[in-house]
């Protein structure tokens, strides 16, 4: 726990001891010698308090551990209320025995209902108290950990902007770059002028990445496209691009998804006429994840950092989403990531 529990226990032990003490143990010196009855209330305090938050924070502590989403938090409650509700009731029964024999002032039994009545009111009084101080720590627990994971996904968001930039502003991608709008201008200044756009878009799309989590499907789709072309223009005759999604607009996935496997795919396999590299985007609509499958040819004197995955599974962990899964063989290389249902 991000709160320590060994310090929720050192406060809430001589809390309870205080409470209980002043407001249900004093009165009984109205009716009996201090001498011997003072040991004897401090016991039944100890006790009372020992068999209210340990129950308590075991029961809390394990529903916990097993219901911690937050779509189980009505369910969990009501778990723990009903188990804590019962021994309530049994520790009505325990505080009479204890007190009865130990103090020997009520000089009732068991079964005076009324004085059981008030005694298990006065345990849900202490059991709900404790189940509350509990229910307060594991939110505040859950926002904290909200928090960091929030930051970490900052972090990794601006990791994988700064990875994506560093590729497309190496030298020899914007020599690249440069020569190929060079070659248009000279022979079409329509295709050199949306090349210049496309490029700009792809920049600025990179740059504004971070400022949503997740983003729809149809825009990263409408990037993965952009950014394709641009590299379609370097390879006219050796790169293909397939897309089969129906209605992305339905659906939300991390910002860079798309864009990240397209670039892998292009980086690190050979691009030729002779070889030309087929990259084929698609939905599945019954397992509600997107395929991305290219053939596979790889270009073995390339460098391979992993960062792109990487990042990319990272990502998907910190959104609290299934992983990704990576398969590969001698003909395809195919990656597979969740989509989220868009909220509308």
């Amino acid at each position: 726990m991000l709160i320590s529990d060994k310090k929720v226990r050192a406060y809430g032990y001589p809390a309870f001891a205080v409470l209980f003490y002043c407001f249900f143990m004093l009165d009984m010196f109205f009716a009996a010698p201090i001498a011997w009855l003072l040991p004897k209330t401090l016991v039944v305090t100890c006790i009372f308090t020992i068999l209210v938050w340990e129950p308590v924070r075991l029961v809390a502590l394990w529903a916990y551990g097993r219901w911690a989403g937050v779509h189980d938090t009505l369910k969990r409650r009501l778990i723990v209320v009903t188990i804590l509700v019962s021994y309530g009731f049994l520790l009505g029964f325990l505080r009479i025995f204890i007190e009865g024999k130990l103090l020997r002032v009520w000089g009732v039994g068991v079964y005076n209902i009324p004085v059981f009545l008030m005694f298990t009111g006065i345990s849900m009084l202490f059991i709900l108290l404790g189940f509350v101080i509990y229910e307060v720590i594991f939110y505040i627990q859950r926002w904290q950990t909200t928090q960091i994971e929030a930051n970490e996904l900052k972090k990794l968001n601006l990791q994988m902007q700064f990875d994506s930039l560093k590729v497309q502003v190496q030298p020899h991608f914007l020599f690249n770059t440069l020569n190929t709008l060079i070659g248009l201008i000279e022979r079409d200044q329509q295709h050199a002028i949306r090349f210049t756009e496309d490029l700009a878009y792809v920049y600025r799309y990179l740059l504004e990445a971070n400022q949503s989590p997740v983003i729809s499907l149809e825009e990263e789709l409408k990037f993965a496209r952009v950014y394709f072309s641009l590299m379609k223009t370097r390879y006219p005759e050796g790169l293909f691009l397939e897309v089969n999604v129906e209605e992305p607009g339905l659906y939300e996935v991390p910002p860079l998804s798309l864009q990240i496997l397209i670039e892998n795919a292009i980086k690190h396999n050979t691009v030729t006429r002779a070889n030309p590299l087929f990259i084929k985007v698609q939905l599945g609509q019954q397992t509600q994840k997107v395929i991305v499958r290219n053939n596979y040819q790889p270009k073995y004197y390339v460098q391979r950092s992993g960062h792109g995955l990487q990042h990319l599974r990272k990502k998907f962990e910190l959104l609290s989403l299934p992983p990704i899964t990576v398969n590969s063989d001698k003909k395809d290389f195919t990656v597979s990531f969740p989509v989220i249902k868009a909220t509308i």
